[in-house]
């Protein structure tokens, strides 16, 4: 793929992962809403919806995030099916993005992938032109969906390895980065109980605070970042 839209894509993500329903004590209800509110040196600068529904053996999960500071600002939707044990089977996404101080990552980007078992073909334009367009090689196996600023898709990563993730000190799954378009270590190192330190490949996201099997709070001190499940 072109390295350069890896980077510069990531740069504007904030921080993202998965919700898993299903035959599961802790799933979220289907068809409610859900809200992630952010919140920076404590002000609401954005929220991320999402709700999920089931059809036939499959789940769809549909997400909208705004994020606005000062001049700058993030508008997207975002649509991921995906089958028992949050297994991806397809995940698009359109985000609007205006950062000023980033003028290349300003426009309308959509991106587009499918997985297959040892492979995920994807597409990604900016305001209608090609930035890249490939195949992405897998390990078959357990693999999730994530990126940095989709706090849903952590989520449903964070449901399915309840279970695991109690009873380690340290746990770790590999994801599909979607902007970076790459696979990547999700690594969680326990605090204390409920609480999670989180490193996505070398980077450190900050601290989870997790609930029988449903992220509650994702906390960046270094960015005076703080995201929450509104109840």
């Amino acid at each position: 793929m072109r390295r350069g839209f890896s980077q510069r894509t990531s740069l504007f993500l904030i921080m993202g992962i998965l919700f898993p329903i299903a035959s599961n004590a802790f799933a979220f209800d289907i068809r409610k809403a859900y809200t992630y509110q952010y919140m920076k040196k404590g002000v609401e600068i954005g929220t991320e919806v999402f709700f999920l529904e089931k059809k036939g053996r499959r789940f769809i999960m549909k997400s909208d995030i705004i994020i606005e500071e000062a001049n700058s600002y993030q508008r997207g939707s975002s649509e991921l099916v995906f089958r028992k044990k949050g297994k991806p089977l397809a995940y698009s996404r359109h985000l609007d993005v205006k950062l000023p101080q980033i003028p290349a990552q300003n426009g309308l980007w959509i991106l587009e992938y499918v997985f297959h078992d040892k492979k995920v073909t994807g597409e990604v334009t900016k305001d209608g032109s090609p930035q890249w367009k490939g195949t992405v090689e897998v390990e078959k196996g357990r693999l999730y969906c994530i990126d940095n600023n989709a706090l849903s898709l952590l989520a449903i990563l964070v449901q399915d390895i309840y279970p695991e993730l109690k009873s380690e000190t340290i746990y770790s799954v590999k994801a599909f980065h979607f902007s970076e378009a790459r696979v990547r270590d999700v690594i969680f190192s326990k605090v204390k109980d409920g609480t999670y330190r989180c490193r996505i490949g070398r980077m450190d996201v900050g601290d989870l605070t997790i609930r029988y099997g449903i992220l509650l709070k994702h906390e960046d001190p270094t960015r005076e970042l703080a995201i929450r499940l509104k109840q």
